[in-house]
């Protein structure tokens, strides 16, 4: 009998089976019976005990009977519906199945569309083919997938996952104790268990509730680990900083060393350009060491016209040669409260990067107005502009949208920063004609005209 041998194959071959029976419904007579120990024909055996509703007996759980504790598949014969093919399936197989992705902090179960325990982590061998707690039934009743509260029968109060499966019936349950689930460290890990393994078990997409938990949990823990960064970069710079002004000062005594011990006015004069040079560096060094401290930043009245112009070789320097940066500020008293070395950093973040946008080669126009009781900075670009889906993480600590090495993520960090530290705010527009256009808005002390002076 063909059918016989493959019965035969299926039975050496699929781990779990222990027998396969070809049964006549009308009589009640078993054709033929495979198992594990050998092949039976024309045995009359009673069949199994199945819902008369359901089309096929597919996948019920049965404690007591031949071959049993078992899982019961009864699939009619295709072409003869007086013939049934049953295979019994060892409820083993599921246990294993479930115990090695359930969490020792968890409760697991798959039920059958009856709501009988096919697989159980706790009392498999009593509870297989007995039904669940009245929780699992209206889970169970429910159908689909979702999330309940709950009680086992070892007395654990739990939230509860379940999935059911649209094929077979079946649903997983995976029960977390509830104080673990309310408490907000912890919830989104038990979540994390919960919508996992159910996944895993049925094949069903996580339950909504699970989804938005993961999600909020993921995006804390992202905004934990930027603080961790931000504060260890933070020591980092200091650090740096503070050897670098010490060499600066060094480099400082040096040369004035050599002015006094020299009358070579050639010589004088090159180590009077160091001298220039190593002052800048040391103002841009108190910048960076004011950034990265982030407290006891002094807020004062800061001239901006007066700022650019101590500021203009730094900005053409950090434009680049091919780079124009246009300042239209008041030559009079537009003034805002601001932390002097954090405005001036700032203004040279927005620089590099537009230079950047630029590719090296473009215009830049440094603008300030007053608006109200503000007073409004634009950094406008003739670049690509940035697109609107990236402008919401922009400020981000070290998001960049620089490829590689390109860039480190701080430099509009620093630019947030500082306008919050100063109780202001930024934002990014499109700028008139393309670009980007960086507004910077500060609480104001004075107002005047506007007036255009041009760094080339």
């Amino acid at each position: 009998m063909a059918g016989a041998d493959r019965a035969r194959d299926a039975i050496a071959l699929v781990p779990g089976w222990t027998a396969i029976t070809l049964s006549n419904q009308v009589t009640g007579e078993t054709l033929f019976q495979e198992t594990a120990t050998g092949f039976v024909a024309g045995v009359v055996t009673e069949p199994p005990s199945t819902d008369a509703s359901d089309e096929a007996a597919a996948g019920q759980v049965i404690r007591a009977g031949q071959f049993c504790p078992c899982v019961v598949m009864e699939v009619p014969v295709p072409g003869k519906p007086s013939l049934s093919l049953i295979v019994y399936v060892d409820p083993q197989v599921y246990q294993d199945r479930l115990m090695e992705q359930l969490p020792d902090d968890a409760v697991g179960a798959i039920v059958d569309r009856n709501g009988n325990f096919i697989a159980r982590s706790l009392d498999f061998v009593e509870r297989v083919g007995t039904p669940g707690t009245s929780y699992v039934l209206q889970a169970v009743a429910a159908a689909g997938t979702g999330i309940y509260q709950g009680v086992t029968f070892e007395g654990l109060t739990n939230y509860s996952a379940y999935a059911t499966s649209a094929l077979t019936g079946w649903s997983a349950h995976v029960a977390v104790n509830k104080a673990l689930i309310d408490q907000p460290r912890s919830r989104g890990v038990s979540a994390l268990i919960v919508g996992a393994l159910t996944a895993i078990l049925i094949g069903a997409g996580l339950p909504t509730y699970v989804i938005k938990d993961l999600d909020t949990r993921r995006a804390e823990d992202r905004r934990m680990m930027e603080l961790q960064r931000s504060e260890a970069m933070s020591q980092f710079t200091a650090t740096i900083v503070h050897d670098f002004r010490n060499i600066l000062s060094a480099m400082q005594s040096g040369l004035r060393m050599i002015v006094r011990k020299t009358d070579n006015l050639e010589i004088v004069q090159y180590a009077r350009l160091i001298e220039g040079a190593v002052e800048r560096g040391t103002k841009l060094s108190n910048r960076l060491l004011s950034f990265a401290k982030e407290d006891g930043a002094e807020i004062a009245p800061v001239g901006l016209r007066e700022l650019c112009d101590d500021m203009a070789y730094l900005l053409q320097q950090a434009a680049g040669p091919q780079v124009e940066v246009d300042v239209q500020i008041s030559e009079g008293s537009l003034t805002a409260q601001v932390n002097r070395d954090q405005l001036e950093l700032a203004l040279v973040n927005l620089v590099v990067n537009a230079r950047d946008a630029m590719h090296g080669s473009g215009r830049i126009v440094i603008a300030a107005s007053q608006r109200g009781s503000d007073i409004e900075i634009s950094v406008t670009d003739t670049g690509p502009g940035i697109p609107a889906e990236l402008r919401s993480d922009l400020f981000k600590p070290f998001f960049t949208t620089k490829a590689g090495n390109g860039g480190t993520g701080l430099g509009l960090a620093q630019v947030a920063g500082m306008a919050s530290q100063a109780k202001g705010a930024v934002s990014i527009e499109d700028a008139p004609g393309g670009g980007a256009e960086f507004l910077i808005r500060l609480p104001c002390a004075e107002a005047d005209s506007t007036v255009s002076a041009k760094f080339t």
